[in-house]
């Protein structure tokens, strides 16, 4: 039987290399993390920062995109209105309830959204606020262009390095540990076939064992003047089914054979033989 074929040790590789990028991800992202929030913050991503004057209006030049107005706190003390300017007077209304991405939020504070302006091209545009509440309005409105949010966080290196570190770790990890699997199966089962192979063996190896027999010492001395012992072979002694006959097998007493030829004669000469046999040997 040929020995088990040692494994390649590229899966192991694989595994501990998806927990090695895994881990380098979840570090680098904690260090991130501060960075890596700012650009939810409308006050670190905000490009105009409009306040609340009484009888005052502000003149806003837009890019086009869509636009995210917030401010912190609560929102209701807030009527703003927003117009296109042409040539130094209203031009209408701008469109609002585009749809975007960008969810305003930070750790400290909450904001409100107050709405969504879809900006076709660069434009300028007028902010009107106007306060139910005498003492209401204190916080400004931030704008905040959110496609330009996502341009510049798609242009975050570190960013990238640790969302490529995480995504290859989750994907290395399970591909390692399915390798290294499917490895320790191939094993289990050569094992398996190894251990069925002896297990099949131990019988035959249990009979020849106790079929074996010690020679005793009268055995061992004919063996080494060159005779063959005999051996005790094993006999039953089973009773005959029949109450009239004996089936039972009855070892067999060898004659002792051996002496001389040459006896000595018991005839002398005051005992002679009676016949006369031996004048015939003598004779011849």
């Amino acid at each position: 039987m040929q020995p088990a074929t040692e494994h390649s040790p590229w899966p192991k590789r694989i595994m501990i290399a998806g927990i090695a990028l895994g881990f380098i991800g979840v570090i680098g992202f904690s260090f991130i993390f501060d960075d890596f929030a700012d650009y939810y913050d409308p006050r670190e991503m905000s490009e105009h920062t409009v306040e609340y004057n009484s009888g005052t209006n502000t003149l806003l030049n837009l890019s086009s995109g869509c636009w995210v107005v917030n401010v912190e706190g609560d929102d209701s003390d807030y009527d703003v209105s927003f117009q296109y300017v042409e040539g130094g007077a209203a031009a209408g209304d701008v469109a609002e309830d585009c749809r975007s991405d960008f969810q305003a939020s930070a750790t400290e504070v909450d904001f409100s959204k107050i709405t969504t302006l879809d900006v076709k091209k660069s434009s300028q545009v007028l902010v009107v606020i106007e306060c139910k509440e005498a003492e209401g309005c204190e916080n400004p409105l931030y704008l905040t262009n959110s496609e330009d949010v996502l341009f510049e966080m798609a242009g975050n290196i570190g960013l990238w390095i640790v969302f490529a570190s995480c995504c290859s770790g989750a994907l290395l990890l399970p591909l390692g540990w399915l390798l290294v699997s499917i490895n320790k199966s191939k094993d289990a089962k050569v094992h398996l076939t190894q251990q069925q192979v002896v297990n099949a063996m131990d019988p035959f190896e249990q009979e020849l064992n106790s079929n074996q027999e010690i020679l005793t010492t009268d055995q061992l001395y004919k063996l080494v003047r060159g005779e063959v012992p005999e051996m005790e072979q094993q006999q039953t002694n089973v009773p005959s089914p029949f109450s009239d006959a004996d089936t039972r097998v009855r070892s067999q007493t060898s004659k002792k054979t051996g002496g001389s030829i040459n006896k000595a004669s018991s005839y002398t000469h005051e005992n002679p033989p009676t016949d006369e046999s031996w004048k015939n040997w003598d004779e011849s």
